[in-house]
């Protein structure tokens, strides 16, 4: 039986993706595009806790007078996320989305993998117009989150 890495290595090749590995990780690196920006997204396998984890990372750093108030967004945006959830790093200002899947004793199916990297992306990209009115001080998080959660 294949490792969980080697089945997503498997999975990504299957799709014609063109990833690079993360030297010293089990993991892997690759640019989406969603419909409304590019993307880096970064698969995360941690044998040691049966985890994997998709990392959908916006480009550029948030600046440091807009984090509170795109920590703000944030937050409103993961309240009711069933799948993930948005990261905000205060110390840098890398945003991210997460979903996860818990793999102990099932392995990691193609249809699993699918699921798992559609939701990263798509929750990203749905965000992304209410995150970037945000970061640009055009709104304010509240009436950028009602205007995406429409």
């Amino acid at each position: 039986m294949p490792s969980i890495f080697d089945a997503i290595v498997g999975y990504f090749e299957r799709d014609g993706w063109k990833y690079r590995r993360l030297t010293g990780h089990d993991a892997l690196e690759m640019g989406v595009a969603g419909e409304k920006s590019t993307y880096r997204l970064v698969v995360v396998i941690d044998g040691d806790r049966s985890i994997v984890r998709f990392l959908t990372f916006l480009e550029g750093k948030v600046p440091e007078t807009r984090r509170r108030e795109v920590m703000e967004y944030l937050t409103r945006a993961n309240y009711g996320l069933l799948l993930g959830n948005f990261e905000l790093d205060l110390g840098d200002g890398e945003v991210r989305f997460k979903a996860a899947a818990d793999i102990e004793g099932i392995g990691f199916s193609y249809e699993q993998y699918q699921s798992t990297l559609y939701v990263s992306v798509a929750m990203m990209d749905r965000y992304f117009p209410g995150l970037q009115k945000v970061v640009q001080g055009s709104s304010d998080a509240a009436a950028a989150i009602a205007e995406v959660e429409l």
